[in-house]
């Protein structure tokens, strides 16, 4: 993997789709119009990217 280092808080980051909380082992990140979304997985980000459209 790419070694993307994140410092999270357990409080403060959160799947934008679903709410579960994110970890650095479990961070899915995708740009969408220009800014990058936290996810903890590829199938929140396909379904918030469909809902935002």
């Amino acid at each position: 993997m790419g070694g993307l280092r994140l410092r999270l808080d357990k409080d403060v980051l959160k799947c934008e789709y679903c709410g579960m909380p994110l970890t650095e082992h479990n961070v899915y990140t995708r740009e969408i119009g220009g800014k990058t979304h936290y996810f903890c997985c590829e199938h929140c980000a396909d379904a918030y990217e469909a809902k935002s459209r």
